[in-house]
């Protein structure tokens, strides 16, 4: 009988999710690893509603991995959040990232961030710089986007002004990768373009891109 593992990952929102749902889980279902997002709760009322997503801090995100640790059926607990906007209070906060040394900052935030929750089946992560990355990243695979090769003319334009290491381009207000993406690219939809374009150009093609979520993914498969 084959074996498979089931990881729950805490994200942040709709478009953290269905990156998860939509394009991580069919990749990694046919290596046995069955992925499920849980987005962060950000609030609870006594009658057990809750709120999810936006504007979630560390302890939300802390409140609900151990949660999920409790789950005896969980093989594996990760997180996607964010470099850029990282959480107020999350470990490893104090890490100031400067622009020459962010992968170094990156892993100081997902040791830091594993030493607070101190759990083995818990596997920090950290995101170089955010979501747009990895469009960016997809962009670079196809020369149109969704039809508009002038976007990806753009966008492609935008990865050379780092040598194409995509998860260098920065997280100031101005310049991080969503603010980039959106200058290209004026109506872009997080939810539905960001996903398309991934989808569109395929994981493994991004993975070549973007060595941080490359070592991720070998991670969520080793874990």
């Amino acid at each position: 009988m084959s074996t498979f593992r089931q990881i729950a990952m805490v994200v942040e929102g709709q478009t953290e999710s269905a990156f998860v749902s939509e394009i991580l889980a069919p990749h990694l279902q046919p290596m046995g690893v069955y992925i499920t997002p849980v987005i962060v709760t950000t609030s609870r009322l006594a009658d057990g509603t809750t709120f999810k997503g936006g504007g979630a801090v560390w302890r939300h995100y802390e409140n609900d991995i151990r949660r999920l640790l409790g789950a005896s059926h969980l093989q594996c607990v990760s997180i996607l959040v964010d470099f850029y906007a990282y959480p107020r209070n999350a470990p490893g906060s104090d890490c100031c990232g400067r622009p020459h040394e962010p992968r170094l900052c990156v892993e100081r935030r997902i040791a830091a961030m594993g030493a607070a929750i101190d759990n083995p089946r818990f596997l920090p992560n950290v995101v170089l710089h955010e979501f747009e990355t990895w469009v960016i990243a997809a962009s670079m695979d196809t020369s149109h986007v969704l039809g508009d090769a002038s976007v990806a003319r753009c966008l492609q334009a935008e990865a050379d002004s780092v040598g194409c290491d995509v998860e260098l381009l920065n997280d100031s207000v101005a310049t991080a990768p969503s603010k980039r993406v959106q200058k290209c690219w004026p109506d872009y939809d997080k939810v539905t373009d960001g996903i398309e374009v991934i989808r569109e150009a395929g994981l493994t093609s991004v993975l070549e891109r973007c060595p941080g979520l490359r070592s991720w993914v070998g991670r969520l498969l080793a874990h």
